[in-house]
């Protein structure tokens, strides 16, 4: 058996950082790069580069906010290498207002394009104030309006000689022209003097006053062309001066942004629109016109059509924008058109728009948390139609179902380039591809980050300034050598292999930060080993409740169990309970009962709906081992069952399957079994040992009942050979080891682990194809002989 039995040394591997010359993490320079893995990082790398929209990313890795800055930092390092997206605006449409025009300019060109349009409106606003009531506009006014009175004065004096000529004098009333004859003597006649004219005197005045009216009406007729003329006069007059104004203001921006299409477009319509509004002032009440002068009621610089809504500005990004969406919301992804009560109404207007992270990150890369954006509604679907038309099109969320559309805006399309980057664990990932069609096409770059990364010096180092930078971004304690190595250890632990350690920096945080606190509640200046093992201890302590109250049903003899003598057809199995934030090893009795008949095996377990589908594939596979063994001559011939004792919650998984066997073999043979060991590993069709997972666990649980039932020295463990590198074993059993008060036995097939239990030969099978008499082959090889005949 000595040889079977494990050192000390592989028991658990230590860490040893003296290659490295430091006394504390002060004396180290400080880096937040966390251990990943490269072929990780060159996937996310590839996938940045490949532009085709629809090599997006999606990165499968555990939950940890360490390891989601660390990806949003190195997609940051890239982005910086790249030039800036253009920047986005909106702008008032004068010709549909309800659809606003979306433009884009070259980076950092929307910011200086929105404050230069405000100084110019604002100056245009000042000029046309100045300008309509300076002293040269009001002289030339005057000037129109007289010689307008002067043509008007002439038209008159014409239409009165002409009214003369003809007998007639020309009274002006409040409808026209009154035209009354003239007697001999040149005095007007009165309209008795009309009555008694002969019908012949009458009808020769009757004739010229209708010669006259025509000349009246034809007089008219020309004032009001007059009248037209000159008042289009003013308004070219007007319009003239407005449009000296704005040019002198407008011109420098058109000629700096000449070659954005859309933005000259704007200007042009916006000055003839600045030129309509003052007219229309002026036409409602001439006396309007004066609001512009010194009033702000009226001010075009708060004319929303008279603006930008800038919705991206990329003059600081430094690089391709990177954001990164905590709620990705449809509203934080998409943005939203806000709307503000006027009286009982709601409107809106292009200012409204705001811009979500889509907006944002389009150019450059949108990183969402999977779980988070399949969470919200329309949140995933919203980003597969972004990615596969290529276009942001504004629209609030829910439009498409009301029943009475609400009156609002439809912004103008944007062309979307964008990358975006999925993070979630491998079941979403899974979930996605195989139940989302789209997914597959739109996310064709998978990039894997491991849980753990190889134990190795250059990680042990990295791990250590990752520890320090830790400590000075959070205020804590430097840590000395001895901690660090704790803490390494610790790592390596939570993977359960003496070859990895875990990139759970959560983990590793929280036990920084327990640890500062004990130091400071000692007074201590550094964090010390003792701090780090304390801090260990006490999470332990913290949820370990349950575990204390079976260890105790153990001492008890409430839950039965014997760490020492011998028994037939009785063993230690090993096995977990898992609380989700704590686990512990639970040893428990495994019994076998054995008779004549041709039942098979019975798993009281499975029977009782207490196995799940793994613990009876290793059942099974422990039939198929018994029968290539046992009955190559003759049919297979038993009855027997197998039970774990006091179990009552259920028992899944095969890695007692090997413990059920040597129970199953020991009461077939009769030969008792050491109850001081305890054994698992699961078997092969083959009776080879399989390994299996939480060893360390395992193995701690049943030394802890050991040491409660008192240590013999002859206490121990059989475990598969393959599992020996996940040994992270505590202290105590290392130093119980050392001290042979307790023994880690490893096995590779069934004999192995039978000659321990037992201390008797297992027996292989010699030319004739028989056991050797006194082997616990040939004993139960004899036993199923008997039975079968």
């Amino acid at each position: 058996m000595s040889e079977n039995r494990v050192s000390k040394e592989k028991l658990r591997r230590e860490c040893s950082l003296e290659q490295f010359e430091f006394e504390t993490t002060q004396e180290l320079e400080p880096s937040c790069e966390i251990i990943v893995q490269q072929r990780a990082l060159e996937t996310i790398e590839f996938g940045l580069n490949v532009e085709q929209n629809d090599y997006n990313i999606f990165v499968v890795t555990s939950q940890g906010q360490e390891k989601l800055d660390f990806i949003i930092e190195k997609i940051k390092e890239e982005a910086k290498q790249e030039g800036e997206p253009d920047d986005w605006c909106y702008l008032y449409n004068f010709e549909e207002q309800q659809q606003p025009i979306a433009c884009n300019l070259a980076a950092g060109l929307g910011r200086e394009f929105k404050r230069e349009l405000k100084i110019a409106i604002n100056n245009i606003e000042q000029a046309i104030s100045e300008n309509l009531f300076n002293e040269e506009f009001i002289k030339s006014k005057s000037k129109l309006e007289n010689e307008y009175q002067q043509e008007i004065g002439r038209l008159l004096a014409r239409l009165e000689s002409e009214a003369e000529e003809l007998g007639f004098i020309l009274e002006k009333e409040k409808s026209g022209f009154a035209i009354i004859p003239l007697l001999e003597d040149g005095s007007p006649m009165e309209e008795e003097k009309y009555h008694n004219l002969s019908p012949l005197e009458k009808e020769m005045v009757d004739r010229k006053v209708k010669i006259m009216q025509e000349k009246i009406n034809e007089g008219l007729q020309e004032l009001t062309r007059l009248a037209e003329k000159y008042d289009q006069k003013i308004k070219e007059l007007d319009r003239e001066i407005i449009r000296q104004s704005i040019s002198s203001f407008l011109q420098p921006l058109l000629k700096k942004y000449d070659q954005y299409d859309k933005l000259i477009y704007y200007l042009k319509n916006m000055r003839e629109d600045i030129i309509d509004s003052l007219e229309q002032i002026k036409e409602e009440n001439e006396e309007q016109i004066k609001l512009f002068k010194g009033s702000q009621q009226e001010s075009w610089s708060t004319n929303v059509k008279y603006g930008v809504n800038l919705l991206v500005d990329n003059s600081e990004t430094g690089g391709k924008p990177v954001i990164f969406e905590e709620e990705p919301t449809y509203y934080n992804l998409l943005g939203k058109i806000e709307y503000e009560t006027k009286g009982n109404s709601l409107v809106t207007h292009f200012k409204k728009i705001k811009a979500g992270s889509l907006y944002r990150a389009n150019g450059g890369y949108l990183i969402l948390e999977a779980e988070e954006v399949l969470a919200n509604f329309k949140s995933w679907k919203l980003i597969k139609q972004v990615l596969k038309t290529g276009k942001l099109k504004m629209r609030n969320l829910g439009e498409e179902y009301d029943k009475v559309p609400l009156a609002s805006l439809e912004p103008e399309e944007i062309p979307v380039d964008i990358k975006i980057i999925l993070i979630g664990n491998h079941n979403l990932y899974h979930l996605l591809y195989n139940y989302d069609n789209n997914f597959s096409q739109l996310f064709k770059i998978k990039a894997i980050l491991e849980s753990e990364v190889d134990w190795t010096l250059e990680n042990n180092y990295k791990l250590a300034r990752y520890i320090s930078y830790q400590c000075q971004e959070n205020c804590l304690r430097p840590l000395n050598r001895a901690a660090v190595e704790k803490v390494i250890e610790y790592a390596g632990q939570l993977t359960g292999n003496q070859k990895k350690l875990a990139t759970n920096f959560e983990m590793i945080s929280s036990l920084l930060y327990e640890a500062d606190a004990w130091a400071n509640l000692e007074d201590e200046k550094l964090i010390t080993k003792e701090e780090i093992d304390r801090t260990l201890m006490q999470q332990k302590y913290r949820v370990n409740q349950q575990q204390e109250r079976i260890e105790e049903m153990y001492h008890n003899e409430k839950i039965l169990l014997q760490t020492k003598g011998v028994e037939v057809g009785q063993i230690n199995g090993l096995s977990i309970i898992d609380l989700g934030d704590y686990s512990f090893g639970k040893p428990m009795k495994i019994t076998a009962a054995v008779y004549q008949g041709n039942k098979g095996i019975t798993n009281i377990e499975r029977e009782s709906k207490l196995s799940g589908k793994i613990h009876n594939k290793g059942l099974m596979i422990l039939i198929a081992y018994l029968g290539e063994k046992y009955a190559q001559k003759s049919p297979l011939s038993l009855a027997a069952s197998l039970c774990f004792e006091q179990l009552y919650s259920g028992v899944d998984g095969d890695s007692a399957s090997s413990a059920e066997l040597y129970a199953l073999l020991s009461a077939l043979s009769e030969v008792p079994i050491r109850q001081s060991l305890a054994v698992t590993g699961s078997i092969n069709q083959k009776g080879m040992i399989q390994p299996v997972g939480g060893i360390t666990k395992k193995i701690e649980g049943f030394f802890r009942i050991c040491k409660l039932k008192g240590l013999t020295g002859e206490q121990g463990v059989l475990i598969p050979t393959q599992n020996i590198e996940n040994l992270m074993l505590a202290n105590e059993v290392v130093e119980a080891v050392e001290n042979e008060q307790f023994h880690v036995y490893n096995i590779s097939n069934v004999e192995e682990g039978l000659e321990i239990l037992t201390g008797v030969e297992a027996g292989s099978k010699n030319e004739a194809g028989e056991y050797p008499e006194g082997t616990i082959n040939y004993l139960v090889q004899t036993k199923l002989d008997v039975w079968t005949n």
